[in-house]
């Protein structure tokens, strides 16, 4: 559903972050480290390094771009109980949620 990128976000519980990555928003795992730390694959080459120690801290937002309708993406990601906050305006759409660590999360599309 995503295309391009890269982003490392600090969290809490790098095995929690990883199912929500994976199960929860249909990522891909590329690899976990010795470290304790791992990177997902949200599509297209974006990738999501998510490593300890780093929850709480600002995170900038993240833009995800679904290959799908936006309101299609929004519907599968509720079913899977994801929540938004969506802003709609003449010239795109955002609908803004958040990871287990409150790390800023959002889909993008054009109207």
């Amino acid at each position: 559903m995503i295309r391009g990128g890269a982003v490392a976000l600090g969290v809490s519980d790098v095995g929690r972050a990883v199912r929500f990555y994976v199960e929860t928003l249909g990522m891909k795992l590329v690899r976990e480290a010795p470290d304790g730390s791992a990177i997902v694959d949200a599509g297209e080459g974006f990738q999501i390094a998510l490593s300890a120690g780093g929850a709480g801290a600002p995170s900038a937002s993240v833009q995800l771009y679904p290959k799908v309708p936006i309101d299609e993406a929004i519907a599968i990601y509720e079913n899977r109980g994801v929540s938004f906050t969506i802003e709609r305006t003449e010239g795109r759409v955002v609908a803004r949620f958040q990871d287990p660590d409150a790390n800023s999360l959002a889909l993008v599309q054009a109207a």
